[in-house]
């Protein structure tokens, strides 16, 4: 059974687009109004730079997540959709600091192949999306921390009544 998840969206990413968005409307008004010393070419480059950040943030990042048929599959708007294999897939896991990242999102879900390639997910249901990928494939290592907490927890009661339960019918027997 495929499950839809939405991914969350980034506030920063949302800023800079309304920044972007706002610059080119006040550069267009002064270009009108001649208060600006700028050329048509200018304009130009401006509005093809602005089409390209637009085209990128907007239809070339994920805008939901699909999970099923033992694959997750990457929906973009604009750009082809990118489908990865679970069955190749070592570790769930929280989101792991690195230098080459500036800003780690702490909601986000990262997923490691057996080439060490790393995925990461940003998901608005963070403990859903991780239950659907681990009943895709159930030999994914989970390093999730609400996740495992959750189960855990779930397990040791399930274990505490399956004992009293035992002792139970031993006592009748």
């Amino acid at each position: 059974m495929e499950q839809k998840f939405k991914a969350k969206p980034n506030l920063a990413v949302g800023i800079f687009l309304i920044v972007v968005i706002l610059s080119s409307i006040l550069f267009l008004a002064d270009y009108l109004n001649g208060t600006k010393n700028l050329t048509s070419v200018q304009m130009i480059v401006l509005f093809i730079f602005d089409l390209a950040i637009l085209y990128y943030f907007l239809g070339c990042r994920p805008y939901a997540y699909v999970v099923g048929n033992k694959q997750i599959v990457m929906k973009k708007r604009l750009y082809k959709d990118k489908i990865i294999d679970l069955m190749k897939a070592e570790i769930i896991t929280d989101p792991v600091p690195r230098l080459a990242d500036l800003i780690t999102r702490p909601h986000a879900i990262e997923i490691y192949m057996d080439t060490k390639k790393r995925f990461c997910f940003y998901p608005h249901s963070p403990l859903d999306f991780v239950g659907a990928v681990l009943s895709e494939n159930k030999r994914i290592h989970c390093s999730v921390s609400a996740y495992t907490d959750i189960h855990r927890s779930i397990e040791k009661r399930e274990r505490k009544r399956r004992k009293k339960s035992e002792k139970n019918s031993q006592k009748e027997a």
